[in-house]
């Protein structure tokens, strides 16, 4: 078995001082990539240059209309390190045997779903979809690893 580092093990710790760090770091990334000024940052979060310059040195919390204008107007080149950041910074999730549990826990239910009629409905999917989503989570951070290791 394939020994982790302690950096693989390790989950990032979801805080305030986190979550702003990475939207600045994000966002000034933006700013850099595209050669804009605060002003214009500014002009999209409906801020102004003092404060998109605060956003970018994670000094400052953004409330969610200019976060959504920033989402809206970058999508993932925004918002996806702070997805990142609330996916990999949730309990238990860096266990493999947990991730494992998952997975057989969705497998089950879906199971006992086909033994009546042979068919999964949308009410039993609703009733596990908990569980559904767990298992998701699960085998997409196990495709992730992979992807990243080739």
């Amino acid at each position: 078995m394939p020994q982790r580092d302690s950096a693989e093990r390790e989950a990032p710790v979801f805080s305030a001082s986190n979550v702003l760090e990475t939207i600045g770091r994000d966002l000034a990334l933006i700013k850099s990539q595209d050669r804009l000024t605060y002003g214009d940052l500014a002009a999209v979060l409906g801020k102004s240059e003092d404060q998109a310059a605060k956003y970018c040195e994670g000094s400052a919390e953004m409330g969610v209309i200019a976060f959504a204008r920033a989402w809206r107007e970058w999508n993932g080149r925004f918002a996806g390190g702070l997805a990142a950041l609330c996916h990999d910074s949730r309990p238990a999730k860096h266990c493999d045997r947990v991730r494992q549990s998952r997975v057989l826990e969705a497998a089950l239910a879906l199971s006992v779903a086909l033994q009546d009629d042979g068919e999964v409905s949308p009410g039993e999917v609703r009733d596990n979809l908990p569980r559904l989503e767990a298992a998701r989570d699960a085998l997409d951070e196990l495709i992730r690893r992979r992807v990243q290791c080739a």
